[in-house]
């Protein structure tokens, strides 16, 4: 039997809708100057899922992907872990989905979490935690979220900000990153800054996606500075021994401003957000993938914080094998 400290990241793969909406687009539609996009926002781009493209396909997709990119055998996927807030239906769960669309074994245990930016480090470590109980040894977390399905046409603060995407990280006993120890905060009592009101059993009795962008901010600024601190005494380092931070990409203005706060170097923070906009749970996993694990070679410590919609956040640190 494996033990949770066993366990770790392996790689990464993503899955992004066919179109994309360019943030001149999304400017001229909302009534915004374009560098407000450009520079504020730090978004360029953004991908929206079309006809046909829902969260598991997209999900399927990621997992194909990541392994074939490891030459993984789907055969001996033992555990897959979907973090979803944007299922593709009430009744099944959307990993099950997931399972028969990537061909995954019926033995696999497979399971939906509901959590938003906070997602993907919530979700390492409940994988981890439930392959050491199970002996298993590979294993997926999932991260798939179709905002663009719950925003308003005309809301000016979600439009030209979120984007649809998928991740799909393989968990295995001979990773390239360990996983250190987590924090973790939850706050309802501020939900309301970032919610969507209504079920999805009656689709038209549902409230788009609502955001208070400066109540999100205050949020941001207020507690992650703290649980990076918590965080960092957990796992025994510094500031000074991260090598590279990697925040949800809520967007540039709030990296920016967080990284000031935290008082860390800019250039240690990752920032990946220009083509693909704020992609909530899967925004940590695309910016590892893309912007990290891409280095040669792969920094030895990374810090990771996710933190939105709940409100929720959590922290972590890999530790390169």
């Amino acid at each position: 039997m494996t033990n949770g400290a066993a366990i770790g990241l392996t790689a990464i793969a993503h899955s992004l809708p066919v179109h994309t909406v360019e943030s001149a687009e999304a400017a001229a539609r909302h009534g915004f100057d374009p560098a407000f996009i450009a520079d504020k926002l730090g978004i360029s781009a953004r991908h929206v899922a079309g006809e046909g493209e829902t969260s598991a396909s997209l999900a399927a997709d990621a997992v194909q992907r990541v392994l074939e990119a490891t030459g993984t055998d789907p055969a001996a996927v033992e555990m897959l872990v979907l973090v979803t807030q944007t299922p593709d239906e009430m009744l099944r769960h959307s990993a099950a989905l997931v399972q028969a669309a990537a061909g995954l074994p019926q033995s696999v245990a497979a399971f939906d979490v509901s959590l938003g930016c906070s997602g993907f480090v919530y979700g390492l470590n409940i994988a981890r935690g439930f392959m050491a109980a199970n002996g298993f040894t590979t294993g997926l977390l999932v991260t798939a979220e179709t905002y663009s399905r719950l925003m308003a046409e005309d809301d000016r603060a979600t439009q030209p900000l979120f984007g649809d995407g998928a991740a799909a990280a393989l968990l295995t006993a001979d990773p390239l990153y360990h996983l250190g120890a987590a924090t973790y905060g939850t706050d309802g009592g501020r939900a309301e800054a970032l919610i969507a009101h209504g079920t999805g059993a009656k689709p038209e009795e549902r409230a788009p996606l609502f955001m208070d962008g400066r109540a999100i901010f205050t949020f941001m600024m207020s507690e992650i500075p703290k649980d990076v601190d918590r965080c960092l005494a957990a796992n025994g380092i510094a500031k000074d021994d991260v090598d590279c931070w990697v925040f949800h990409q809520a967007s540039r203005y709030m990296l920016d401003s967080l990284a000031k706060r935290l008082g860390v170097p800019a250039d240690k923070v990752v920032v990946d957000i220009a083509d693909i906009g704020n992609t909530t749970s899967s925004s940590i996993p695309f910016a590892l993938e893309r912007r990290v694990f891409n280095q040669t070679p792969p920094p030895k410590t990374v810090f990771l914080s996710g933190f939105g919609v709940g409100l929720s956040w959590a922290s972590t640190v890999l530790t390169r094998a």
